[in-house]
């Protein structure tokens, strides 16, 4: 299937509550499976990770939607204040329509980083359809990244602005800055996936993650706690960070993983 052509259609999706999740999709004739493609903190549907899936899982037969979440990026779902509950039905609303337009078809999903932790909420908490996931980065310990117990003088500032002001700007990697209110800073203290994460509730999944042993973002040692506890495989990038894009061979390596989980024999 390589070198097959595949349009990129970028759509809306309107949740239950009335609010938009901006889309982009590629999706092949008679695909293998879909899957739905979920970004990380302050990044969007058009990260560069999700541009790499868009080209590359097409043509290994594979359909791809990445969505928006709340807060996030510059189109329609920018406009939805960030919420946990209200990103995970933005999951819920793209799998709702993946199932009604392509029926029949697998669902799988690939998270990266925030995406992650919010996808392992997803499927130990609502009703689903897919049962393989893949996790890049995955952001385990979530709560931890806003609730420290020795913050830095930056995080302080910001923990003063969420008791004045109600609110703070966050931003990493240069993406687009995502606004951290007091709501969702508790909505975390309240979604500890190390608490909350069962991959049993609605059926077995198979898990597979990708993480940097450089990566000081979501360091090894919580990754490491947390596919252990849950017997998830993890394959380790020496030399790589929470971007797992050090080496310019690294992104490829990390779709063919997942591509790989996603294509074998269903459970």
């Amino acid at each position: 299937m390589e070198g097959m052509k595949t349009r990129m259609e970028y759509f809306n999706i309107r949740k239950r509550d009335g609010n938009l999740v901006s889309c982009v999709r590629a999706v092949p004739d008679h695909p293998l499976g879909i899957v739905i493609s979920i970004h990380g903190f302050t990044s969007s549907r058009e990260s560069s990770t999700n541009r790499l899936l868009l080209r590359r899982l097409p043509a290994a037969g594979l359909g791809v939607v990445c969505i928006d979440l709340p807060g996030h990026g510059t189109a329609e779902s920018a406009e939805e204040t960030l919420r946990i509950k209200g990103a995970i039905d933005s999951i819920e609303a793209a799998e709702r329509t993946v199932l009604k337009e392509y029926p029949g078809c697998g669902i799988y999903y690939f998270g990266s980083s925030f995406g992650a932790y919010l996808t392992g909420l997803y499927i130990s908490t609502r009703e689903h359809a897919g049962r393989k996931a893949f996790w890049r980065s995955a952001a385990v310990n979530m709560p931890e990244l806003f609730h420290k117990k020795n913050p830095t003088e930056t995080e302080k500032r910001q923990l003063k602005d969420l008791e004045t002001k109600g609110y703070f700007d966050a931003e990493m990697e240069g993406n687009r800055p995502v606004r951290v209110t007091k709501a969702f800073h508790d909505d975390l203290l309240q979604n500890d996936l190390f608490e909350m994460f069962d991959a049993e509730r609605f059926g077995k999944h198979q898990i597979a993650m990708a993480h940097g042993k450089e990566d000081v973002v979501i360091r090894p040692e919580a990754v490491e706690r947390f596919a252990a506890e849950f017997r998830i495989p993890v394959t380790w990038f020496p030399n790589e960070g929470h971007s797992l894009s050090n080496s310019s061979s690294t992104p490829d390596q990390v779709v063919d993983l997942a591509i790989s989980l996603f294509i074998r024999k269903e459970l």
